[in-house]
């Protein structure tokens, strides 16, 4: 079938594949059945391709005399159509990485995504998701601004935000071990989720590329694949639900270019590796619905049922914290859990500065691993191999110096693998764990303010009430997530604290045995090494043979040669 079709917005191709086509343009459609929201045709230029369907509108013919056209416009119908093999889902992961989306972010208006500019000129592109509720930032700033114009935080204490989880299934539990000590119980028995192999496929016959993720849960060790766009999905699902009390752990950043670099596709495997650790972790994260319908749904249909009821959830946000039951409280454990969260918020300010400036560290050290402690042993190698070439028998160990150095200068790019990566990946994990609770600690702030508003105001004594009830309720249930995150730090701190120091010993280790080696195989008769710890001066490395100069007992620094 083949059809004209306007242009309605701009589109300019990301992809090899893709057609550019600009506003008022009229394109021929030959195929429309490539599918998932692209349709392949012909544009002015004669240039074929594929556009998004929601960026064209096939051109009708004239209607009969007295029968109204009918106009509907596809951008507006994107908002309806929410499986994984819509037009939501047919954009790669270009639409989330493209430099003009990362430059022109949607802004809130009236609680509906839209573009920045969408209703100023008509050339604009689009937002993939016209109508989607917008989930605040959770940043200290935005909490005070966005809570407090709509009232949610003040309607959550009063009582007016009900609960409904009454229901097993949606209440989230809190108990306390021991006094004073609170922490989330975990209902459901531990699992693991493993992500493999990356895999670079293509659709719409090889035109566009993108890479899968093979996700196996433990709990039914059934292969799922994901790709990022499907991570960022879950993401966004979890920060609008939880977000208001948990810190939801970061994906890898959205890359711009060399998408399909292996070296950046492996940073981005095991980042989120990382990623969904440790929502597996998380006694909350770890039984939500939404995790596991992500997890283990492999059938179309449902997958689309469960995607759709996610999106249609009303428990987020502030209204997520009527599910919680907590313990009662007394007023010295309510001073005591005020005073222990002043005091983390503190730990967080600085927390914060010390994780980026670890992370720059970690940043340098991984760039100069690479460049310049390699190029300064390639050097070495090269500068001792001339002089070899130059003095020749006179000194043959020259040559073999150097050609152990520069065998040497590999190493350095292998080993930025083993201790600084690692300590790379947790810092990123960190930063984003930290900046979730620089949201979280700013709610606080605003619901203690508004508690003391509304004890202050004359009113009713039930909404008084309610206000001190639902407070000590977020104020145990950030106590409980605190706990959570300080164990957490504790032990992945001290991992990889471990991990660094044991790989920085043994790739010195490794790089002094190879010098070693390289000692013995130049001067054959030298006895073996016997290091003596305390002193610093090596003493024990003189040959056996008479007559050989012994650089490690001599005495004399030089001798002058008479002239």
């Amino acid at each position: 079938m083949t059809f004209q079709a306007k242009v309605l917005y701009d589109f300019q191709s990301v992809g090899e594949g893709e057609l550019s086509i600009r506003v008022g343009d009229i394109v021929t459609i030959t195929n429309p059945d490539v599918g998932e929201g692209w349709w392949f045709g012909t544009g002015v230029d004669g240039k074929e391709g594929v556009v998004p369907e929601a960026y064209v509108e096939r051109e009708e013919a004239s209607a009969p005399p007295g029968v109204e056209m009918r106009r509907t416009s596809n951008v507006t119908q994107i908002s309806n159509t929410t499986s994984w093999g819509d037009e939501w889902d047919s954009d790669e992961e270009h639409r989330y990485e493209d430099p003009k989306d990362l430059l022109q972010a949607p802004v809130t208006i009236s609680g509906v995504k839209t573009s920045q500019d969408a209703g100023s000129r008509q050339g604009s592109r689009p937002s993939s998701i016209v109508a989607e509720p917008v989930y605040a930032a959770f940043s200290l700033g935005k909490f005070s601004s966005v809570f407090g114009k709509s009232g949610a935080v003040g309607d959550y204490l009063i009582g007016l935000t009900e609960s409904s989880a009454t229901l097993a299934k949606e209440a989230v539990l809190i108990n306390e071990p021991s006094r004073g000590y609170f922490q989330w119980e975990n209902l459901n028995d531990a699992f693991s989720c493993a992500i493999g192999a990356p895999k670079k496929s293509t659709k719409f016959g090889g035109m566009k590329s993108f890479i899968a993720y093979q996700v196996t849960p433990s709990l039914s060790n059934i292969q799922v694949s994901r790709r990022y766009k499907h991570f960022d999905w879950l993401y966004e699902r979890l920060s609008g639900k939880f977000g208001t009390i948990i810190a939801i752990p970061p994906l890898p950043e959205k890359q711009v270019t060399g998408r399909f670099e292996e070296d950046l596709i492996e940073h981005r495997r095991i980042e989120l590796q990382s990623f969904v650790d440790r929502i597996c972790r998380h006694p909350v994260l770890a039984n939500s619905e939404v995790w596991r319908h992500f997890l283990t749904q492999t059938d179309d249909k449902k997958w689309t049922q469960g995607k759709r009821k996610a999106e249609s959830d009303t428990l987020v946000g502030i209204s997520f914290l009527t599910t919680i039951q907590a313990p009662s409280i007394l007023s010295e454990t309510e001073t005591a859990i005020d005073e222990n969260i002043g005091q983390f918020s503190k730990d967080i300010v600085k927390m914060d500065s010390a994780l980026k400036n670890m992370n720059t560290v970690a940043n340098d050290q991984i760039i100069k691993y690479r460049t310049v402690f390699k190029k300064d042993c390639q050097d070495i190698g090269k500068a001792f191999s001339q002089l070899g070439s130059a003095v020749g028998e006179n000194a043959p160990c020259l040559n073999s110096i150097g050609a152990c150095y520069e065998e040497m200068s590999s190493s350095w790019d292998e080993q930025v693998t083993k201790d600084w990566e690692p300590v790379q990946h947790l810092m990123h994990d960190y930063k984003g764990l930290v900046g979730g609770w620089q949201g979280i600690l700013g709610l606080y702030g605003s619901m203690s303010e508004k508690q003391r508003e509304i004890m202050k105001a004359e009113g009713n004594e039930k909404e008084k009430d309610c206000a001190v009830a639902r407070v000590n309720t977020y104020r145990i249930g950030v106590q409980a997530e605190q706990n959570f995150f300080k164990q957490e730090l504790g032990v992945d701190m001290t991992h990889a604290s471990q991990l660094f120091l044991v790989e920085q010993i043994q790739f010195h280790r490794q790089m002094a045995d190879k010098l070693e080696k390289l000692y013995h195989d130049c001067w054959p008769n030298a006895s073996p090494a016997e290091y003596t710890p305390t002193d610093a001066t090596p003493t024990s490395m003189a040959p056996n043979t008479a007559g050989v100069l012994n650089p490690w007992e001599s005495e004399d620094i030089y001798e002058e040669v008479p002239h």
